[in-house]
This record gives C-alpha cells, sequence and structure tokens, in this order.
C-alpha cells in the first residue's frame, strides 16, 4: 500500500511539474491515466479541469469545475475557475453568481478579478469592469490578457484618452499570436488603422489565427481606402475553410458585406449582413454597429421601411446600452450645452499677434458635406487638414478646471492668458500635422459651430465656412448613422429630437452670427455638386488663395490620403456625384408635423422650399 501511495505522490508531482512548464496535454494525459477513483482523485480532477481550460476546451472543463464545487463548495477556487471557465463560453451572466461566491469566500487572486470584470462587461455597470480589471492588473500587472481586456472596456466607455494609452502600452509588450490577433481588433475599432495593421500583418502559424489576421487586414484596408490590397487578401479566403470556427465565420461575413458594400453590390452585403445578425452576440457594442450598418444596405436596396424598422430597434438598443453604460448622461453633449447661455463680448485683450496662423474653421451641423469639403480644401498646397479633434473643447475645459464659466473666463482674460491658451491650441494641432508648419490649418470639426461664437476671441484673424446641406437629408443622415458620441444616442434618437437639435444649433448660430468679428462663407453641398469648378474657384477666392486646376481632382487624393475617420469615408474618394442629394424624400412620411415644423424655417432660409 505505501508503494502504491509513494507511486501517486510520484505521479502527481510529476503532472504539477509539467503543468508549470506548460505541458497542458502531458497533465491531461496523466489525470485521464489516474482516473476518479483513490485518495488523489480530487486533486487529478483539479489538474484536470485545469489542463482543459488551458488547452482552451472550457466545455470539457466546465463539468468539472461543478463537480469540483460540489464537492467542495467552500473552496473559492473552485467558484473562480467554475465563474472563469462560464466567461470562456460566453455564458458571463451565469458566470457572476459563482463568482462573486468565490469573493465572498475570500478570493483575492488576480484571475477572480479578471472573471468579475468580464462578467460586469456584459452585465453592468462598467464602472464595476473597470475596477475589477484595475485589480487584476494591480495584482498581476504584466499580464498582457488583463490590459487587453482594459482596453475593450475603456473603448466601451468612450475613454478614448486612457483607452490610447493603454492601446500604446500595449504595443509596447510581447503578445502572443492571438494576443495580437485580438490587439488588432481593438486597435481597428479605435480608428488606430496603422498600427492594426501592424498587428494582423504579423500573422500566425495557427491556421484560423493567421486567416483571422488576413480578414482584419481587409477591413482595415478597405476602411482606409486601400481597396487593391484589401481584394488581394480577399480572394485568398474562402468560408469553406471557416465553418468549424463560428467566431472565424461571423468576422468573415462582417468582412465579406463591407467588401460588396465597396463593390456595390449591395444584395450580397445584405444577404452577410443578415448571416452575422441572425445570430446571438455576446459584445452589444458591435451588434449595435451591425445594426446600423446593415441599415444603410437596406436603404441602398431602397427599402425604406425595413430601413426605419432596423434603426428603430437599433436605436433603442443604443439607448438601453447608453443608459446602462454612462448612467449620468444628459440628453445634451458637453458642446450642446452652451446652447443655452449668453455669448461673451469681444475682450480687447485677445488682441497682438505672435508666429501663428489663425486656422480655417470648418462647420455646420454633422452630416452637411464638411469632410468632402475638408477634402477639398485639404487638396491646396497652402492648407493642411487633419481628422476632426476637440481642440477647441480643449480651450473651454482648461478655462474651466477650476470651476469657472466658460463665459466669465473669456469676459475677464487676459493677454498673457490669451496666448497661453492659443499656444496650446497650435501645439495640438502640430501634434497632428507634423512638418507642416508653413501651412495654414483646417480645423474640421461641425460641433465647432456652437463653439466658434464662444471661442472666437482666440482666433481673431480665422476665417469660417458654414456647411450647408438640405435641412431633412441632413437630418435624416444623422438619425441613421452610428456615432460614436454617446450622448448623440440621445440626441439623434428619433428623426424629430435630431429635427429639434438642428433647429436649436441653427437658431443659436444665427442668433449669434452678427456678433462674430470672422468672416463667414456659407457653403452649399448641393451646389458644389451642381457646379463643382465654380464653387471650388468662389471657396478658394475667399480664402484668397491661387486656383490649381489639379484641386479638381481632390477626391482622387483623398482616396490616395488612406484613413479618413467619418462615417463618410467611402463616399469623399468618389467623384462628386448627386446621389446623396434628395435622399430623404424615400423617408418622407416619417418626417413627423413636428420634425417639419423645426425644419421649414431653415428650408425657407437656405433656398430649399
Amino acid at each position: 500500500m505505501s508503494d502504491s501511495i509513494s507511486g501517486d505522490a510520484a505521479s502527481l508531482n510529476r503532472a504539477f511539474s509539467a503543468l508549470e512548464q506548460a505541458d497542458f496535454n502531458g497533465v491531461l494525459q496523466m489525470a485521464l491515466q489516474a482516473g476518479d477513483k483513490g485518495p488523489d482523485a480530487l486533486s487529478w480532477k483539479i489538474l484536470k479541469a485545469l489542463a482543459l481550460s488551458l488547452l482552451k476546451r472550457p466545455s470539457e472543463a466546465l463539468p468539472e469545475y461543478e463537480a469540483l464545487c460540489a464537492v467542495q463548495p467552500q473552496n473559492a477556487a473552485h467558484w473562480s475557475n467554475l465563474g472563469n471557465c462560464l466567461c470562456e463560453l460566453e455564458r458571463e451572466t451565469e458566470a457572476l453568481e459563482p463568482l462573486q461566491k468565490a469573493l465572498v469566500l475570500g478570493a483575492t487572486d488576480p484571475a477572480l478579478h479578471f472573471g468579475l470584470a468580464r462578467a460586469y462587461a456584459v452585465v453592468g455597470p462598467l464602472e464595476l469592469a473597470r475596477r475589477h480589471i484595475g485589480t487584476a492588473i494591480e495584482r498581476a500587472p504584466h499580464d498582457a490578457e488583463f490590459h487587453l481586456f482594459k482596453l475593450r472596456v475603456l473603448q466601451a466607455m468612450d475613454l478614448w484618452t486612457e483607452a490610447k494609452a493603454c492601446a500604446d502600452y500595449l504595443q509596447s509588450i510581447a503578445l502572443d499570436d492571438g494576443q495580437r490577433a485580438d490587439f488588432g481588433y481593438l486597435l481597428f475599432r479605435g480608428q488606430w488603422y496603422e498600427q492594426a495593421i501592424e498587428q494582423f500583418a504579423a500573422g500566425s502559424t495557427d491556421p484560423d489565427l493567421k486567416q483571422d489576421c488576413d480578414i482584419g487586414l481587409v477591413m482595415t484596408y478597405e476602411r482606409t481606402n486601400r481597396i487593391t490590397l484589401a481584394k488581394e487578401i480577399q480572394g485568398r479566403l474562402h468560408e469553406d475553410a471557416m465553418q468549424k470556427n463560428p467566431k472565424l465565420l461571423d468576422n468573415y461575413f462582417q468582412m465579406q458585406a463591407k467588401m460588396a458594400m465597396r463593390e456595390k453590390d449591395f444584395a450580397g452585403a445584405k444577404d452577410y449582413f443578415e448571416c452575422v445578425l441572425h445570430k446571438p452576440h455576446n459584445d452589444p457594442s458591435l451588434k449595435l454597429g451591425l445594426e446600423f450598418e446593415y441599415a444603410a444596405v437596406l436603404d441602398k436596396c431602397k427599402q425604406p421601411d425595413a430601413v426605419m424598422q432596423v434603426m428603430q430597434k437599433a436605436h433603442a438598443q443604443r439607448r438601453a446600452l447608453v443608459s446602462k453604460n454612462h448612467p449620468a448622461l444628459r440628453d445634451n453633449t458637453e458642446a450642446f450645452a452652451v446652447l443655452d447661455q449668453a455669448m461673451p463680448t469681444w475682450n480687447p485683450a485677445c488682441q497682438g499677434s505672435d508666429e501663428h496662423r489663425d486656422p480655417v474653421f470648418v462647420v455646420g451641423f454633422p452630416r452637411s458635406g464638411t469632410t468632402l469639403l475638408e477634402q477639398l480644401l485639404d487638396a491646396h498646397p497652402d492648407l493642411i487638414s487633419f481628422d476632426e479633434q476637440p481642440f477647441l473643447q480643449h480651450i473651454v475645459r482648461r478655462l474651466t478646471a477650476n470651476g469657472s464659466q466658460v463665459f466669465d473666463c473669456i469676459q475677464n482674460l487676459t493677454q498673457t492668458q490669451w496666448r497661453e491658451q492659443r499656444s496650446e491650441y497650435f501645439r495640438e494641432v502640430a501634434l497632428v500635422t507634423p512638418d507642416k508648419k508653413a501651412q495654414r490649418a483646417v480645423d474640421k470639426n461641425p460641433l465647432n459651430m456652437v463653439r466658434l461664437p464662444t471661442l472666437q476671441n482666440f482666433f481673431p484673424q480665422s476665417k469660417v465656412i458654414l456647411a450647408i446641406r438640405h435641412p431633412c437629408d441632413v437630418v435624416l443622415s444623422c438619425y441613421m448613422q452610428h456615432f460614436r458620441a454617446p450622448a448623440f444616442a440621445l440626441t439623434f434618437e428619433t428623426i424629430e429630437s435630431t429635427a429639434q437639435m438642428y433647429d436649436r444649433v441653427f437658431s443659436h448660430w444665427y442668433q449669434n452670427v452678427e456678433q462674430l468679428k470672422l468672416p463667414v462663407l456659407e457653403w452649399k453641398y448641393e451646389d458644389l455638386v451642381a457646379d463643382t469648378e465654380g464653387r471650388a474657384r468662389a471657396l478658394f477666392e475667399f480664402l484668397e488663395l491661387p486656383w490649381h486646376e489639379e484641386l479638381l481632382a481632390f477626391t482622387e487624393r483623398a482616396k490616395n490620403k488612406g484613413a479618413i475617420k467619418t462615417p463618410s469615408y467611402t463616399q469623399v474618394v468618389e467623384q462628386v456625384n448627386a446621389r446623396s442629394v434628395g435622399r430623404w424624400q424615400a423617408y418622407e412620411k416619417y418626417f413627423t408635423p413636428e420634425a417639419m415644423r423645426c425644419l421649414e424655417p431653415w428650408l425657407e432660409r437656405f433656398g430649399y422650399l
């Protein structure tokens, strides 16, 4: 008997040693050979469960953990392992109870907090997910998996500054092939496209991971208008090779849908989106984005009633998601808060000169053609544009950091403070336009329309271009757009609420424009469509810049720029066309009397009646 006990102890020691050396298959074989009898049966069951988990076989590990919890219900580690196993099976809602039980029983290990973070990321609130992943990282600071999940949570919470810092850290550490693929998709979601390409291009020797990386490359190349490269890789991918991997197949269908849209094969794109959306999704934000894309496809297929059914469902999902993830959010964006405040008068302290040349501001209600206008401006050799940035809003935040009202701050501004704020603004501009100091900056951000009357004091030599498009087309486009800013989920929740905000924004603009001591050019999208050269010449005449014939090829130039981080990235690389003009007419019956009441003054003012 003693020899048998000694032999069992030696086998267990070998198994634990194999576990430490990551020989998980070896551990599993030894556990299977040992069976479930004898004094060490429990130890072998633990080893078997751990080996199955580490071999990424959670469905087989689950009954082992359930049996262990039944046998040793006071063992916190068993409950923690059970909860994490359920998370691996995407059953996070069920995972929360065993994970909480482990916490009550005294578990403090990082794996427990990782599991709790995963569960709360699905169940909510996200703030608890953030806290628990933070605790996991405190206790295991070098675990790349934890940092990847932290990035996922920060993105879901729209904490983009912290997310960027997390992404930068992940780029500095070693990742395995699977982690690189996951990181690539997170970078893609964050619109850090070149970094995403770097991760995907590393590939993998694992066939499934290699295909997943290739899918990521196709989607990133499509998003950055490198269609030739996207098609080349797409041609190497085949649906048959992915049938046994549901997640991979979903990614493949998403890729095919996006590429079909590029080819204007809208019926094909519709079929691919339906393949994805008819399956359950554990990532609600991803599913929401797909719903909006599906609606866009239905619009191209000229099915307006089907579009509105999808949009109504999608907006309900988005409100629920925002309410869960941002419970303190009001029915306003930070920028729109100024609409109810008075505009400060001109401060004489905001005078003088420095080495900076004031920018050209491109403003307008979202989806008014500002991106197309920006690409035309950027084609001029004397101008340089950059993706939409909140640099003006940063001025507001710096001024009000001590709790003061921005208007009081501007009224009491000293020339030293004026120079400091300008210097910081241009420092931020320089970060996104390296080696372009000789060119005048084009600051295109539609929301600056409500900020400029407040902040004109800082840029007395700037010029302003106000983009205008048919108000009904604008309202419909905003309603159908999946904006990243969570507050827009409330502002643009219905056609009526969008029309009301349109009315508020333009009322604010025209109430204050007479006090705006800056030259303003009103620029109609439809006029550019009807007479591209004529309106382009007028634009550069307003800016006192010479005309160049090559400016008319601005859409081709935009195609070669790569990433355009706005929703219209596919349209602005096409020749100027009238396809988007009058789009709202197919949805006219969905414009309520209240919506039209809000829009009619602007339809008349802008000449659309």
